[in-house]
């Protein structure tokens, strides 16, 4: 859901910035976990996966889901196989 900036108060557009840049953390760290290169921009971040292949996000909501649905992925590749005898 897209919010207008411009209609929040100064303590609720305080709270929407705190909140973005929380989860630009949070993406930044699940995709250092697995490799990827996040390069910050002004008003977006572009993502280098492990091929070279970029992806461009303007909103860290989709930043966020974008590096969970990497992160969840690349962990489900590596689950262990157990042999029972």
């Amino acid at each position: 859901m897209k919010c207008n900036i411009k209609a929040l108060s100064w303590s609720e557009e305080k709270t929407f910035a705190d909140k973005q840049s929380k989860l630009i953390e949070k993406s930044e760290m699940k995709l250092m976990e697995i490799g990827y290169t996040l390069v910050s921009r002004n008003t977006y971040w572009i993502v280098y996966d492990l091929a070279g292949h970029r992806e461009v996000f303007e909103s860290p909501e989709d930043l966020y889901k974008y590096s969970y649905r990497k992160r969840y992925n690349h962990a489900a590749l590596k689950t262990p196989t157990f042999v029972v005898k």
